[in-house]
């Protein structure tokens, strides 16, 4: 038997040309299979409208901005609230601008930094009267400042044990020390000082708005400002020089200026501040007056007065 080298396959023309007919066919359903999967995977383009590609263009350039409040709360989104606890962005999500709320936040601060009833929000002049009464239901204060003082009479509070004072001579921890807070103490201050550093009046310190009018009435007996101190020294001393009987034309009787005591020179007429000018200028001249023509010099002694008194004076009378 003859020993085979080499093992080779022949095909005839009519088999390869079957086998080239079998690839092309095996490529072309790969193809089509291709071509279909990609059709079921195609996203479909949506075309959007010139005013939101516009309107995208402008936000990116930073030509157009949201507004702070454009997230605000929506009227039936509203709840209850204490507008104590707001924060800066919660006042900003109820609809006010930024400088709005920092107006808002100063006014609290100026009130001791608390709101004590409804009425006080809706003296803040940045609210509207439309938007406090959008508000109105939702904050959880009493109206009005009577009411307040209404529940803060249910709660017993340290009495205050008041003495005379002069209000522009008090210093802040003073003013803390009748019941103020610090910050109402700080305000009173500022406020006195916008007056030229001093109260005037009773009524100035009235026009306070941190000091309530009860609190006022409490305070109102035992506070004494100069002017009002100066008038009641005079009344007293006036009103004890009138308790010195004055002595007539009919019942003087000769005496020695040189030896008349103060409340002598009294009972002849004349006030206490007349006298101490008497006694100034008497000791001016070495402590006693030389003649009558001397005591006539005298300006607090009135002409009608000297008339009255000079047939009595005698300078050698022990």
């Amino acid at each position: 038997m003859k020993k085979l080298t080499n093992f080779q396959i022949r095909y005839t023309k009519p088999q390869r040309t079957g086998i080239i007919i079998l690839v092309l066919l095996i490529a072309l359903s790969e193809l089509i299979l291709w071509f279909t999967g990609r059709e079921e995977t195609a996203q479909e383009f949506v075309e959007f409208p010139e005013e939101i590609l516009a309107m995208r263009d402008q936000l990116e350039s930073g030509k157009l901005s949201i507004p702070q409040n454009y997230f605000q709360l929506a009227p039936e989104d509203l709840e209850e609230f204490n507008p104590n606890n707001l924060s800066e962005n919660d006042w900003q999500k109820l609809g006010f601008s930024l400088k709005q709320v920092q107006t808002i936040l100063k006014y609290k601060k100026s009130l001791g930094g608390k709101f004590a009833s409804k009425q006080e929000i809706r003296n803040c002049f940045v609210i509207s009267k439309e938007k406090y009464a959008q508000l109105a239901p939702y904050i959880l204060l009493p109206e009005s400042s009577a009411e307040t003082s209404i529940r803060a009479r249910e709660i017993p509070k340290p009495e205050t044990h008041y003495q005379k004072f002069n209000p522009n001579n008090y210093a802040q921890k003073d003013w803390q020390k009748i019941g103020f807070s610090e910050k109402q103490a700080v305000t009173i201050l500022k406020y006195r000082k916008s007056l030229g550093g001093k109260f005037h009046s009773l009524e100035e310190i009235k026009k306070c708005f941190v000091i309530p009018e009860e609190k006022f009435n409490e305070m109102k007996p035992f506070m004494v400002l100069e002017a009002e101190a100066k008038n009641e020294n005079k009344s007293k001393i006036e009103g004890e020089i009138s308790l010195i009987p004055e002595l007539t034309s009919g019942e003087l009787e000769k005496f020695n200026p040189n030896s008349l005591t103060r409340e002598g020179w009294q009972k002849l007429g004349l006030t206490e501040n007349q006298v101490n000018t008497l006694f100034k200028y008497k000791n001016s001249l070495g402590g006693k007056f030389k003649d009558a023509e001397t005591l006539r010099k005298c300006y607090s002694i009135s002409p009608e007065k000297f008339s009255e008194i000079a047939p009595y004076l005698d300078f050698d009378m022990n």
